[in-house]
C-alpha cells in the first residue's frame, strides 16, 4: 500500500530551511484512486489555489513514504 506526502513551501527561504507551510499525507484505500494519482491531483489543486489566492507557494513536492508497519 502506497503512501505519499504532499508538501508546499512558501518562498525560497522556507524551502531551503525545509519548513513547509502545508503538509498532507495521502494513501491508497478502497474506492479511492491510487495514492500517486491523489498526490498529483492535490499538487495541481495547490498550484491553482496558490495562483488564485496569492498564497505564494513556490515549491510543491511529492514524497513517497513508508507506512509505519513497513518501517520496522
Amino acid at each position: 500500500m502506497a503512501v505519499y506526502e504532499v508538501i508546499a513551501y512558501r518562498g525560497n527561504r522556507n524551502f531551503y530551511l525545509k519548513r513547509p507551510d502545508y503538509r498532507r499525507t495521502v494513501h491508497d484505500g478502497d474506492g479511492k484512486p491510487s495514492a500517486r494519482e491523489q498526490a498529483e491531483a492535490l499538487r495541481a489543486e495547490l498550484a491553482e489555489r496558490s495562483l488564485n489566492n496569492r498564497l505564494g507557494w513556490t515549491h510543491i513536492d511529492i514524497t513517497a513514504k513508508l507506512r509505519e508497519s513497513e518501517e520496522s
